[in-house]
């Protein structure tokens, strides 16, 4: 009897363990459970936020959209991956309110080609594909006006053209390239005629050729530009005969690397003048005859 009622308090005991363990392992597995997302998102939370500092911006959203496709309904996921698109946004308004627009326009593009990825939060967000586009392409133009300025300043008319080119093919029928272009080249024909005021024949011909050659993209502007084709060759026209007179004087006076340098200069901005080709060619001859004399 007392043997039998030592086996039901151990049995009974054994339950008791076995129900006290289960129990444990049960609220064990559910506390690893709920902590499991969020170690995740404190993991990400950090790498996103060394990928931001580093400026890695890509890799900052590629993280917080791995760990949002796993929970995307987990309120800490969702914060955490829109307060680092938040502040992706904010670093390309800092760039824009700096001028650094290549930078600016290179953060806000990031931004509109992940759009579809975060598109589950982006009702959350403060701005909008609208605003990414239009700062994107603001971004660009103030970016093209600073580069062409910086070009006039060096004297390398052709790559300020080439660049409000590339802006204009893009934004065709908007009004500020039109004017940023036309201003450029403003300032170009005015740099030529200022050269031509001072007697720089050489630059103020080489200027008005390179307006003549562009003028065909001038026209689209339906003469919002002052010069004509008519008036720029008439101006290049005299440069060249100016050039070709004064390239006469020295050839008589027979300092001939003078006369050859005033033509081959000529020829940097008409390259087709036959008549200036032949006059160089025979001029180099007797150069090289008189070389060999000596």
């Amino acid at each position: 009897m007392r043997k039998d009622l030592q086996k039901k308090v151990i049995f009974s005991l054994e339950i008791f363990l076995f129900l006290s363990f289960s129990s444990c392992s049960w609220m064990k597995n559910e506390q690893v459970q709920r902590e499991q997302p969020q170690n995740q998102v404190g993991h990400a939370d950090q790498q996103a936020q060394s990928a931001l500092e580093a400026g890695e911006f890509q890799k900052a959203i590629d993280i917080y959209e791995e760990v949002y496709k796993k929970y995307p309904e987990d309120a800490t996921v969702r914060s955490g991956y829109i307060r680092t698109l938040e502040s992706i946004r904010s670093t390309g308004d800092r760039d824009f309110e700096r001028n650094h627009f290549e930078l600016a326009g290179n953060i806000y593009g990031i931004l509109a080609r992940n759009w579809l990825h975060f598109s589950g939060v982006s009702p959350s967000l403060s701005f909008s594909t609208d605003f990414l586009e239009k700062k994107i392409k603001t971004s660009r133009i103030l970016l093209g006006e600073k580069q062409a300025l910086s070009y006039l300043a060096a004297g390398e008319f052709q790559k300020a053209i080439d660049i409000h080119i590339e802006v204009y093919k893009k934004y065709p029928e908007d009004a500020a390239v039109r004017s940023s272009y036309i201003r450029t080249l403003e300032l170009i024909r005015s740099t030529a005629d200022q050269a031509f005021e001072r007697s720089n024949f050489e630059l103020a011909g080489g200027i008005y050729g390179l307006l003549l050659k562009h003028f065909s993209s001038i026209t689209y502007f339906n003469g919002s530009y002052r010069s004509d084709r008519r008036v720029l060759a008439e101006k290049m026209k005299t440069c060249k005969k100016i050039l070709f007179e004064n390239g006469l004087e020295k050839y008589r006076s027979g300092t001939l690397d003078q006369a050859i340098s005033i033509w081959k200069g000529i020829l940097a901005f008409d390259p087709e003048d036959q008549e200036i080709k032949k006059t160089l060619d025979i001029a180099i001859l007797q150069s090289h005859n008189l070389e060999k004399t000596k």
